[in-house]
């Protein structure tokens, strides 16, 4: 097994579990976001992030249910994205540009800043798991089958 992967998640849970619990969780909280801020789709960019959000957890989640390892990688592609694009956030929270802090739900920027590293480390954790799971889907399918000895 490779040095960064691991397998199974907190609590003994299994990876396949996890990331079906990580896709769901996801898209419960997209769909949360929505309702709670409806104005959040009026943009282009916005809607162009929410469906790129969207189809990377509808990707996770027929991944996982269809032991599909690309589809489980669209994920982590996006999580990529995800982890290039948080010190930019960052920046633009502490120097008040590109409207980092108007698209927040606090306004104070202390509070702006823990909600960003509370993300950074929640959505870390989860892409150690899905990658984990990606690993050994991958392991997985490039096992050969032996045949039987008699």
């Amino acid at each position: 097994m490779a040095k960064y992967v691991t397998d199974k998640a907190l609590f003994n849970v299994s990876l396949r579990n996890a990331c079906l619990g990580i896709s769901i969780f996801f898209l419960v909280m997209l769909v949360l976001g929505v309702i709670a801020r409806p104005s959040y789709l009026h943009s282009s960019s916005s809607l162009v992030g929410f469906i790129i959000e969207l189809l990377a957890n509808l990707a996770l989640l027929f991944g996982v249910l269809w032991s599909n390892a690309w589809l489980v990688l669209a994920w982590l592609v996006v999580a990529v994205l995800f982890f290039i694009h948080w010190p930019i956030a960052v920046l633009g929270v502490i120097f008040n540009y590109g409207d980092y802090r108007a698209a927040a739900f606090f306004d104070n920027v202390f509070l702006i800043l823990f909600e960003y590293i509370l993300a950074l480390v929640i959505f870390g954790y989860c892409s150690y798991l899905v990658y984990s799971y990606f690993h050994q889907l991958r392991n997985s399918q490039s096992a050969t089958p032996h045949g039987v000895v008699v």
